[in-house]
């Protein structure tokens, strides 16, 4: 019966443990993400006032008339890091760039939806937001996806209130629900594709 006990209360002490670490870690990625949004605004400013020094950005416009919803229009924005060559060589650029941030938005038909995606210098992903119009029987919903070493650690999920127009949180954990899988699906392929998009945009572009 101790024996039983002893274990019961490591397991305790394991998943309390698990959680802090999550926590802290969540509290960074926040950190991280707060310090992208102000980097994204000062860049707008500088795009506003047409200073120096000037935004920096890859953008790729998308425009379609679609079969069955007509005019779409998707809109992405990739902010990078720059980082030193230490393998530089004379016919090379003396810095390298690596994805840092993305924003997506985009419709079809009257429904519009709203991405964004954070990633660490080495390329990792951070915080992956999903603002869908079709979640929750179309009512509509948000899913922030948490991860640590580009292992899921943390979920949010919030449903639109039709009343209200308000986003409501309905649940946090450290899985995603089952009704909300084939989102995180698509979050888990599009975090490769912007990193993919954005090196083969990279590869070919001056700098």
């Amino acid at each position: 019966m101790k024996t039983g006990k002893v274990l019961l209360v490591m397991m305790l002490m394991t998943v309390c443990c698990k959680e802090l670490t999550a926590q802290d870690a969540v509290s960074e990625i926040r950190k991280h993400y707060a310090e992208a949004q102000q980097m994204v605004a000062q860049q707008a400013e500088w795009e506003k006032q047409g200073e120096m020094p000037c935004p920096e950005y890859y953008e790729v416009n998308i425009v379609q008339n679609l079969p069955g919803t007509g005019y779409h229009r998707e809109r992405m924005r990739m902010y990078y890091y720059e980082h030193e060559n230490d393998d530089w060589q004379p016919e090379e650029s003396m810095l390298t760039r690596s994805l840092h941030f993305v924003t997506s938005k985009y419709n079809y038909a009257a429904r519009e939806f709203y991405e964004e995606y954070l990633y660490d210098e080495q390329g990792n992903i951070e915080f992956a937001y999903n603002r869908d119009a079709d979640m929750d029987d179309f009512k509509g919903g948000e899913l922030r996806l948490y991860f640590k070493g580009g292992v899921l650690i943390k979920v949010l999920v919030s449903i639109r209130n039709p009343k209200t127009d308000k986003y409501e949180q309905t649940y946090a954990g450290g899985t995603v629900p089952k009704q909300y899988a084939q989102e995180h699906e698509a979050c888990l392929y599009k975090i490769e594709k912007y990193k993919r998009l954005f090196n083969e945009i990279d590869r070919d572009t001056f700098h």
